[in-house]
């Protein structure tokens, strides 16, 4: 644990603080290169994401760690220069602590201002207490642009160069504060191996780690799992064997008694919904509802259709993702946990296609919505295929951040596929 010493004068930093600059210096740039992969629109977008959440966090940490390590240790004597180079020399240092820290600490703020649970390696990390709101999020994300382009574009490469300037130019020790054995004479040192392996694993590692199957807004969704489901991002609504059965209202049934009940096929249905994410296409669904469907083509005066959906079974593929749904900031499934469809008037435009016309309840509010949609009734099968657009803003979904949409469109596209037997 002793350090290599003249006297009682260290000649390089403690072992644990070279230990953290290596750590913190291969984290910053992988993350810097993790970050730019953020326009890449792939199935692991979302688990890149909360990497880069988890190990911003922990640079905080290794930062006030490394802080302390330097107010228990002694340095070593700074190499001889002039004034000015001593001045700039603290100075970047200085900046380098107040930028570990202010970096994550910027991210951190934009996203408490979303209610979405902050990870942190398989934990959940506080919020901080700031203003949930659309422009807080754009104040603490343009903050945390501007901190990472002044990190990478300005004081790492000072600092590069000056160590650089410090072994080949001045030919002094400084390089050997943090890699101990590395004199500017031979130049050909395996010591090198250390600052060019740190750098070079972070760039392979930060542009080739958690590479996911590229999507694109026009591919065919695949199954949704249940909602217990994880690293699916582009999935859409598989309905499980697992969800509620279908129920039939006596209500319905009386007001419409010689109307054909149908009773859904839980295992060939499914409900679905699609939207993106700047830009990202999310495909989603629900595997939790009810319905009561009483129809006939040729009595459309008589046809009633009621759909209840548990809203907390949504899944999207992204558990994370699911949570914010369900959440306060969109579905608050705590207090109105369902969305009902009631459709009390039907037009006929031709032998197969119908447009049913009703109220959708959501988020405590009630609009009116249609629902167009094709029927192909086969001896006591029928299939019906439909899909319309909601606009989550008439139903108050999506506040604070999500209140705005540009990055989250108002419009979400819901499409239906059902299989229903005629009941007995």
């Amino acid at each position: 644990m002793t350090e290599p010493m003249t006297g009682l004068t260290p000649t390089s930093y403690n072992r644990y603080s070279r230990y953290l600059h290596w750590l913190m210096a291969f984290l910053i740039l992988f993350m810097v290169f993790l970050g730019w992969r953020f326009d890449d629109k792939d199935s692991l977008i979302f688990t890149r994401a909360n990497l880069h959440k988890s190990i911003g966090i922990l640079i905080i940490l290794l930062t006030l760690l490394r802080i302390a390590l330097r107010l228990v240790y002694k340095a070593p004597p700074a190499a001889p220069m002039s004034k000015w180079q001593i001045w700039a020399a603290h100075a970047l240092h200085v900046g380098f602590y107040v930028v570990m820290i202010g970096l994550p600490l910027s991210g951190w703020l934009m996203v408490s201002t979303s209610t979405r649970d902050i990870p942190f390696f398989g934990m959940t990390w506080p919020h901080l207490p700031v203003p949930q709101t659309h422009d807080a999020h754009e104040t603490f994300e343009a903050a945390h642009g501007l901190i990472a382009k002044l990190l990478f574009y300005v004081m790492i490469p000072l600092h590069v160069l000056a160590a650089l300037k410090h072994q080949f130019v001045d030919k002094d020790t400084v390089m050997e504060h943090m890699v101990p054995g590395l004199k500017p004479r031979p130049i050909l040192n395996y010591r090198w191996l250390l600052p060019i392996g740190v750098v070079g694993s972070a760039v392979v590692l930060g542009f080739g780690v958690l590479r996911g199957t590229p999507q694109t807004r026009n591919d065919a969704p695949p199954p949704v799992a249940s909602v217990a489901s994880s690293e699916a991002p582009e999935a859409s609504a598989s309905v499980s064997e697992a969800a509620a059965s279908s129920v039939s209202e006596t209500a319905s049934a009386s007001q419409a008694a010689a109307v054909t009940n149908w009773v859904v096929d839980k295992s060939a249905t499914k409900i679905a919904f699609s939207t993106s994410l700047s830009g990202e296409a999310i495909n989603g669904g629900f595997s939790s509802y009810s319905a009561a469907i009483a129809f006939d083509p040729e009595q459309l005066d008589k046809s009633r259709v009621k759909v209840t959906i548990d809203l907390s079974s949504v899944s999207s593929g992204d558990n994370d993702r699911d949570g914010s749904l369900k959440s306060d900031a969109f579905f608050n499934v705590a207090v109105t946990p369902k969305a009902v469809f009631e459709a009390t008037s039907f037009t006929k435009t031709d032998a197969t296609h119908f447009v049913a016309k009703g109220r959708l309840t959501l988020h405590g509010k009630s609009q009116p919505l249609s629902l167009p949609f094709s029927l192909i009734i086969k001896t006591d099968t029928a299939t019906m295929t439909g899909s319309t657009t909601i606009d989550r803003t008439a139903f108050g979904v999506g506040s604070g951040e999500w209140a705005a949409t540009d990055a989250l469109p108002a419009k979400v596209k819901v499409d239906i596929s059902l299989k229903a037997k005629a009941a007995k």
